[in-house]
């Protein structure tokens, strides 16, 4: 089965001053480098989507893209809507969605992704699952399903839940939520 990696840096930050937060530092080493430690041995490709320091982010892969134009500023949906038209990443077989701030993303986690996908063929959508809270942007989806992203997005509708329940996507459960902890601000990165 091959399976694509798609991290989702493209957010305003706010909540870190505006600063890019996949380019902060935790430890010494951006939050993306990270995160693309987490995600490199259990993916084939990796995807970078960002709006901004497209140069930096183009040393972590060749493959980066901002959001189309009409999508900016409209969340991580950006992002989904943007790689709707992606045809590389249409010719993976699942799509590991992750965010840029979660340096901690267990080294299982498409391997768990990929027992429940096997259990359940007809599901085209997962998330993850915590004792603590539902990890929404954390995806393991067909790439096929991008497609319905974008009348989602111009209906006006704009969260990740929502569209995902839209796609029947089911919760995996993951037991420790150490490992979906994101880092939004400085001090989240102070203490990290």
């Amino acid at each position: 089965m091959k399976t694509f990696a798609l991290i989702l840096a493209d957010g305003q930050a706010s909540r870190m001053g505006g600063e890019d937060k996949g380019l902060a530092l935790l430890g010494g080493k951006a939050l993306i480098d990270h995160v693309i430690d987490r995600v490199r041995p259990q993916v084939s490709h990796i995807a970078i989507s960002t709006n901004r320091n497209l140069e930096e982010y183009a040393r972590r892969s060749p493959h980066i893209f901002p959001d189309a134009r009409q999508w900016q500023h409209f969340g991580p949906l950006s992002a989904l809507c943007t790689a709707a038209n992606d045809l590389q990443l249409a010719t993976a077989d699942w799509l590991l969605v992750v965010p840029c701030d979660m340096p901690y993303l267990p080294g299982d986690l498409v391997a768990r992704f990929e027992t429940v996908s096997k259990r359940t063929p007809l599901c085209n959508a997962y998330y993850v699952e915590t004792p603590i809270t539902m990890h929404y942007n954390i995806m393991y989806i067909r790439p096929q399903i991008l497609q319905s992203a974008i009348p989602y997005l111009f209906s006006g509708m704009k969260t990740l839940r929502s569209w995902l329940q839209q796609q029947r996507a089911r919760p995996v459960r993951f037991e420790f939520d150490g490992h979906f902890a994101d880092l939004n601000t400085q001090i989240d990165l102070q203490e990290g």
